[in-house]
């Protein structure tokens, strides 16, 4: 059966006396268990009275020992005749013996005489140890356990109980102290202990005294000979609960028992009370407000002390026997009888000491599957593994042991040697639950439940219980290249698990079974269909446990690690065998860690070529994945999961920077359709501009590229080449209208053009309805809406775009040409406009085109075609600000709009000239001085019609007017001011008088009849000089 707590030797054969410490410094491992050692020392009965706790040893009695606590690897113990030893437990490495080296350091007697040492609290935070012997508390450092001086921490006397906060158990107050409680006889003291000072006490009346106290943050519990009491200190108010002994009637108790009582967590105390007849006894857990909180422990007798290793409670009882039992269910889960002769006589929790377990190591030591021998003999990790902290120490009369949590590997192992798989399984799930922050040996149970599931799985493999198996790897945290190994035609990888680490007992089970084919071989599976079906199911399952081991041991930004490429590349060979490309793309296609070796010999024997593809592109084999799409393409090689297309490969393409590479297959790409493969040599950001010289690439596309090729190229480059594309828009014009079907249709709707200009002007009968007529619109903008429906305008449309937009354009080359195709009228008057010929670009723009809304624009814009028109902003800097129209821009402007207004005014009447003009005039009157309008206007149109335009002209006559004498009167008030100013300084300062020998402070030169200016130090100096230095001038002046 399991045993909670396994009894951990550390000494045997204590130096008590004299004669027996000076025989020997240090104690090594006997073979022999202390457990079988005989006594002369009748043991205490079940129902005999505690000993008092001090008193005068008999001479004639062999000393023993009373008090025993632990810091670090030190063990201090306390005798019976005065004394303490000094014990060292050395670091265990490997030993055969489960009892530890130990060194006896000292025996020192404490100058008490023969008085028993009651107790010794080690105060782990400060270091320094607390003893109580002779009714007074000293104060020692620790290791060396040295006295303070009495200066520093003087003794406290008339002690009969004393305690630490257990809710500061290793650890300190914010102050760095911690609070120590000590109990006299009438009175509770409270002290605060820092590591070189103790407080003064604060003291608390305490009536029936007490004979134990223990204490967890502001409350305390004690108990005098009769009853438990429970303090806050918060309110300094008693609460009492229980009595010691449970009494049927009201009289006295005829038994006489030392209480019991410890503290278990925060606001949580195990209360002892017997019963009259002191036979059994209760155990009850209470509140800080005396309220119980679970339920109660039974005891066989009366405990003499108890120590806590949550979740368990072990209790000294009388007759040698120790009772464990589980807080969380109160069940009884152990008993521990020793020998007589070995007189157990007190038991202690303390910080903890560490203790080494041969067992324990032997089960949890990891080696790799061929260990070296320098492995073999550095075990650091396992050392520190199978080392367990033990807080629970009992003594007999001349030895020390400890109650040592039993390792849970242990006890599972047996069972599953014994093939007892679930109970295995349901032990390890019940000490699961103890995992927690209060569990000081969850990392060691960790391992242990490692081990147990991880061999529990191999167990279950064998049974073709794929399932179970599966899940057991990985609640073990198994290595998964432990598992792939046993699938080699998955991943044919021999050394793959030669630097594993393995438990010693997985890695025997390990090689015993084999690969899965040989489990099955052995386990008698008769019949290849059944085997089959059972290795597809394994294989299944296997595929599910690989996938969620990949989200663990996901490729992170560094070099993967050896996991993750086996866990990818076994991936990658299931996916191909079951043939499922999906998944297998996605793997490929994102960051993985796939073995390139074993991952592009299974894709090239499984024809995966597509895939194989996406393997090289993932870890920038870019010139192998192109080489096999452009063989997939073209039919060289056949894949049916293949979806590359020749946009792909232009996408790929566009992302290097390998010219070599690109130009190899972005030509065989333009080859087969010219409009992807070109934009791969188009110029995009800085960085691709810089890769391809356009003039080389323009000379390949007219060797390789059809005119339209080359015309989509040109519209990409930058506009030192957009001479050469108007000509090539203005050859494809001429090829289109030699086809007379499309020339008519053009013709055709070019002449709707005009009709529906001019019946919009015909048939507008004011100038409000004229603008909503939709005469805003341009002959551009009209070929543009006609691009789908006619070769012939969406030519002209770009040709038209780009003689408006491209600033580098010979127009007198691309005039001369476009000049022998009379249907290109509009774009005759777009070069004319950029040759400042305006006169003949508005005529024609009026008369031919009649593009009444483009001849505007470009007056507006001062000769360009940029259509500001329509919500265009004005143009700003670089800080924000509005950008002035010079006096030159505008006196183009007024130029031009006098030339379309001349324009408009040779128009008949009837043909919508006098609507235009109005329109003109209204809109644009800024522009039209009225002085020089009125010559032009014929004498018969009457003053209303021109209404609107007169009152606008006039009040910007009259405005102009205002602001001019605005100015006049400011200017004239500021040069009042500074001849005032000037003829103060006169007066004050009188004339400045400049002779030939004056010369300038600054460059040296004469001053002559320079503008000069005198410093506020009175010097001299030129103007322009001091503006340069930035010399600050009394006032300017002029001589």
């Amino acid at each position: 059966m399991f045993s909670t707590f396994t009894v951990q030797p550390l000494l045997r054969g204590v130096h008590l006396d004299d004669a027996s410490a000076a025989a020997s410094e240090s104690s090594a491992p006997q073979g022999r268990s202390f457990l079988d050692r005989s006594s002369t020392v009748s043991p205490s009965g079940a129902n005999s009275p505690v000993p008092k706790s001090s008193g005068i040893f008999n001479r004639n009695t062999r000393p023993v020992v009373e008090s025993l606590d632990s810091f670090e690897n030190h063990l201090y113990l306390g005798t019976s005749d005065g004394h303490l030893l000094h014990y060292v437990i050395e670091e265990q490495i490997a030993s055969q013996s489960d009892l530890p080296r130990s060194r006896l350091v000292r025996r020192r007697a404490l100058g008490f005489g023969k008085k028993v040492v009651e107790r010794i609290m080690v105060i782990s935070a400060l270091r320094i140890a607390i003893l109580l012997c002779d009714s007074q508390l000293t104060f020692y450092s620790l290791p060396d356990f040295q006295p303070f001086p009495p200066q520093i921490f003087p003794p406290i006397k008339g002690v009969t109980a004393f305690c630490e906060d257990s809710a500061q158990s290793g650890h300190v107050s914010e102050d760095g102290s911690i609070r120590l409680c000590v109990i006299k006889r009438r009175i509770i003291q409270f002290y605060s202990v820092w590591s070189d000072a103790i407080s003064d006490p604060k003291e608390l009346d305490l009536p029936k005294g007490a004979l134990v106290v223990t204490r967890w943050k502001n409350f305390i519990c004690l108990a005098d000979a009769r009853d438990f009491n429970l303090i806050d200190t918060r309110v300094g108010r008693m609460i009492p609960v229980l009595p010691v002994v449970q009494s049927s009637n009201s009289g006295s108790s005829t038994q006489v028992l030392k209480p019991v009582c410890i503290a278990i967590t925060e606001n949580e105390f195990l209360l002892a009370s017997a019963t009259t007849s002191g036979q059994t006894a209760i155990g009850i857990f209470c509140s800080g407000a005396g309220d119980p909180v679970r339920g109660t422990l039974q005891w066989s007798s009366y405990p003499r002390a108890l120590g806590i290793e949550f979740p368990y409670v072990a209790a000294l009882l009388r007759g040698n026997i120790i009772e464990v039992h589980n807080i969380l269910d109160q069940n009884l889960v152990q008993t521990i009888r020793f020998d007589s002769a070995l007189e157990i006589r007190t038991l202690v929790q303390g910080p903890g000491l560490a203790v080494w377990m041969s067992s324990l190591a032997r089960a949890l030591v990891q080696q790799s599957w061929h260990p070296s021998e320098a492995e073999r003999q550095s075990q650091q990790e396992t050392n520190r593994i199978a080392t367990v902290l033990a807080r629970v120490l009992f003594a007999g009369k001349d030895t020390v042991s400890a109650l040592v949590t039993t390792p849970l590997v242990l006890h599972a192992d047996n069972l599953l040697q014994q093939g007892h798989v679930e109970q295995a399984l349901l032990l390890s799930e019940k000490a699961k639950a103890t995992i927690s922050e209060e569990n000081r040996h969850r990392e060691r149970l960790q391992f242990e439940l490692d081990f147990i599931h991880q061999k529990s799985g191999l167990i279950y493999l064998e049974e073709t219980l794929f399932d179970d198996a599966f899940a057991l790897f990985l609640r073990g945290r198994i290595d998964p290249r432990v598992i792939i190994s046993m699938f080699p035609d998955v991943l044919q990888q021999p050394d793959l698990i030669a630097n594993v680490k393995l438990f010693g007992g997985v890695r025997e089970l390990l090689s015993q079974r084999g690969t899965l084919q040989d489990i099955m071989a052995k386990s008698g599976e008769q019949g290849a269909e059944l085997g089959n079906m059972l290795l597809t199911n394994a294989k299944e399952v296997f595929l599910q446990y690989l996938i969620k081991c990949k989200r663990e041991y996901r490729t992170t930004k560094g070099r993967p690690g050896p996991i993750a490429e086996a866990i990818d590349t076994a991936l990658l060979g299931l996916w191909v065998d079951s043939g499922d490309d999906k998944n297998l793309l996605q793997l490929l296609g994102t960051p993985n860690a796939c073995r390139q070796d074993l991952s592009e010999a299974k894709l090239r024997s499984a024809g995966k070529h597509y895939a194989l593809s996406i393997w090289y592109k993932s870890h920038k084999k870019h010139g192998a994945a192109l080489a096999i799409w452009k063989s997939l393409i073209q039919g060289e090689l056949e894949d049916s999961s293949s979806t590359v297309n020749l946009q792909d490969m232009a996408t790929l393409l566009l992302s290097l920077q390998d010219v070599a590479l690109i130009e190899e297959y972005g030509w065989w790409i333009v080859g087969r359709d010219e409009s992807i493969g070109l934009k791969i040599f188009m110029p995009g950001d800085s960085k691709r501009a810089a890769l391809f010289d356009p003039d080389r690439v323009l000379e390949s596309c007219k060797i390789k590229v059809s005119q339209e090729g080359i015309m989509t190229y040109l519209e990409y480059l930058v506009p030192e080449h957009h001479t050469m594309l108007s000509q090539l828009y203005v050859d494809n014009i001429v090829r289109a209208v030699a086809n007379s079907q499309s020339s008519t249709k053009h013709q055709e709707l070019i002449n709707v053009f005009k009709e529906q200009q001019g019946r919009k002007l015909m048939t507008s009968g004011d100038i409000k309805s004229l603008e909503a007529a939709g005469i805003m619109d341009t002959f551009l903008s009209y070929l543009q809406s006609n691009s789908k429906v006619d070769p012939i305008s969406s030519y002209r449309a770009k040709l038209s775009q780009l003689l408006q937009s491209t600033p580098v354009l010979d127009a007198d080359e691309v005039l001369t040409k476009v000049k022998t195709m009379p249907i290109l009228r509009y774009e005759v008057a777009l070069l004319l406009a950029r040759t400042e010929k305006f006169e003949e670009s508005i005529g024609i723009l009026v008369k031919e085109v009649k593009d009444y809304q483009g001849a505007e624009i470009l007056c507006l814009n001062g000769g360009n075609f940029k259509n500001r028109s329509k919500g265009a902003k004005a143009s700003t800097t670089s800080d924000g600000a509005v950008t002035k129209v010079t006096t030159a821009e505008l006196d183009k402007r007024r130029r031009l709009f006098m030339i379309l207004l001349k324009e408009y005014l040779r128009l008949p009447e009837d043909d919508g000239g006098m609507n235009l003009t109005l329109r003109l005039l209204n809109l644009q009157s800024s522009y039209l001085d009225i002085s020089e309008v009125v010559q032009f206007l014929p004498e018969y149109w009457s003053v209303e019609s021109l209404q609107e335009y007169l009152l606008r002209s006039l009040r910007r006559s009259y405005h102009d007017f205002k602001e001019i004498q605005v100015v006049k009167g400011l200017s004239l008030g500021e040069n009042l001011r500074i001849s005032e100013e000037l003829l103060q300084l006169y007066e004050t300062q009188g004339p400045v008088v400049i002779t030939a020998d004056d010369i300038c402070h600054v460059c040296g030169d004469a001053v002559a009849d320079a503008v000069f200016m005198r410093t506020v130090d009175m010097r001299i100096i030129h103007l322009h000089c001091g503006s340069t230095a930035g010399v600050v001038a009394e006032h300017p002046s002029s001589l």
